[in-house]
């Protein structure tokens, strides 16, 4: 708990955010009425994981690890990757891929719209992340 505490406000709201949405995908993200005739009706309720949906859990899934592996373990990252932009593309890629869902669902419901809030501080998250790293490298080569 003391290693999480100690981490920066964006990679904190990253990993949070994006577990949060991974999770939310299980929730219920569009009611559907299906018209069955003389039959009845009858209202269809779906969760988040569809195509678009599988796209989302998985690259949130991918940036948790990435974010786990490179501010909580000792692991040694290649050095000439820049991983804070290559965590905000993937952010971008979430937000993007969440709000294509909810635009093309049917009968979306507050979960759905949750998601998208989500997405957007995931990506909030990435960006607090790379301005700090130019931040830091910036008073690096003015202190050097």
């Amino acid at each position: 708990m003391q290693k999480f505490s100690s981490l920066s406000t964006g990679t904190k709201l990253l990993l949070v955010a994006s577990a949060a949405l991974f999770l939310n995908l299980s929730l219920t993200w569009q009611k559907v009425e299906v018209d069955f005739g003389p039959a009845g009706r009858a209202e269809l309720l779906l969760d988040g994981w569809d195509a678009w949906g599988l796209l989302i859990g998985l690259v949130a899934l991918g940036l948790l690890v990435l974010a786990v592996v490179i501010h909580l373990t000792d692991v040694e990252l290649p050095e000439d990757v820049p991983w804070g932009t290559v965590s905000l593309a993937l952010a971008g890629v979430i937000l993007v891929a969440t709000a294509i869902k909810n635009l093309t669902d049917a009968g979306s419901t507050i979960a759905s719209y949750v998601g998208v809030a989500l997405a957007a501080l995931v990506v909030v998250g990435a960006y607090l992340n790379v301005r700090r790293a130019r931040a830091e490298r910036r008073s690096s080569t003015v202190s050097a």
